[in-house]
């Protein structure tokens, strides 16, 4: 046979080696499909690994209170009311945030005239270093913490929030986790005068006599009013002390720099301190929530904005608002991350039992205390 017959039809040959336009979409298709199938997947392991992370971090934080409570004999104060400071600044000194710690001044001495200021009266500032030392707190709350900020909440860096005596911070920190005050409570104001009622038809309010990191009020309470281990009579693998919160970083976009107790939609969590916690004993308003949460309402309630505000129209008072914002809730789907007292993190279903739900707040099942003891 000649070369030339050998290597006959060039033109066969090459269309024997292309694609038709059936052909071509089909694979298109194809890989559309494979992707789409993929997608999921790589998310899934996305958000796997940013739960892992979460899981780690609140271990940590537990580690740290169990820590503070081991050198103290107590666990720290949740919210210092009429002072400001909250459970996070107080056990930076046990996640190795001692030089953040050092930034604060707190109140030492029930009789101590100092000032403790979380928020600074002058409106807008530039620089929070520019600004005068007795205002040193606002300074320590502008640190970013990044082991109380789980990666799933994709919270910015800083927002700018007005406390409802018009103290502002400029970069005040999001964070993710808030302490356990209660398994009963579902409103986070009025808090101080219904505890100091003692009457055994009212709980004790957001002090949170029945839960682990407790309101305490500065003045009276100082020396005695922090829980320790020997008082969680539930057993500390049973009780959590802190869970994750979804701070509504949309919602303080649009209203942070709107005085707070004009607009009480906000489900917002923060670290180191508040103006809205450092008010007097007979204010009506103490946010609470900022630093604790109740397993007296459901899990994950309120995560998106818009129904924040529909729930909060009829006034920021309401029990559906009150519920929302002391709320436990996450962006992991389905569950909320709880950490218990003796350091275990555990994955709590909102689908869960409410009578389970509110026992994993309380540190001595149903019962709470009114100074004298504990009453059933």
């Amino acid at each position: 046979m000649s070369l030339s017959a050998r290597y006959a039809s060039p033109r066969s040959r090459t269309e024997l080696q292309g694609f038709t336009l059936v052909e071509l979409l089909v694979v298109i298709a194809i890989i559309g499909i494979l992707v789409a199938l993929l997608l999921p997947a790589v998310q899934a392991a996305r958000e796997a690994a940013r739960r892992s992370q979460c899981t780690s971090q609140q271990k940590q934080i537990g580690l740290a209170l169990l820590n503070y409570e081991g050198t103290n004999r107590k666990l720290p104060p949740g919210a210092l009311m009429g002072e400001g400071s909250s459970w996070s600044a107080y056990i930076q000194p046990y996640m190795e945030g001692q030089t953040v710690f050092d930034l604060f001044e707190f109140a030492t001495d029930p009789g101590e005239d100092g000032s403790h200021q979380w928020g600074y009266p002058g409106g807008q500032y530039g620089d929070s270093a520019d600004l005068p030392e007795e205002y040193k707190n606002v300074r320590g709350v502008e640190v970013v913490i990044a082991a109380l900020r789980c990666p799933s909440a994709n919270l910015p860096p800083h927002q700018t929030e007005v406390s409802n005596d018009d103290y502002w911070v400029m970069r005040r920190v999001p964070i993710s986790y808030i302490g356990v005050a209660s398994g009963l409570v579902t409103r986070q104001y009025p808090s101080y005068e219904l505890r100091v009622q003692k009457s055994p038809s009212d709980n004790p309010a957001y002090q949170g006599a029945d839960g682990t990191l407790v309101g305490v009020h500065w003045i009276e309470d100082i020396r005695t009013g922090s829980i320790p281990l020997r008082k969680i009579t539930d057993g500390t693998s049973k009780t959590a002390i802190i869970g994750e919160a979804a701070h509504d970083w949309q919602a303080i976009e649009e209203d942070g720099t709107t005085n707070e107790a004009l607009e009480g939609n906000r489900k917002d969590h923060w670290w180191g301190g508040s103006d809205d916690i450092d008010t007097a004993r007979g204010a009506s308003f103490l946010d609470v929530s900022e630093f604790l949460g109740s397993t007296g309402v459901p899990p994950n309630l309120g995560l998106v904005t818009s129904e924040n505000k529909a729930i909060c129209n009829a006034g920021p008072d309401k029990p559906d608002c009150q519920a929302l914002q002391l709320s436990f809730s996450s962006l992991h789907p389905g569950v909320v991350m709880m950490t218990y007292v003796d350091g275990h993190t555990e994955a709590v279903i909102d689908s869960i039992d409410e009578q389970v739900w509110s026992d994993i707040g309380t540190r001595a099942s149903q019962t709470y205390e009114t100074g004298g003891g504990v009453r059933l």
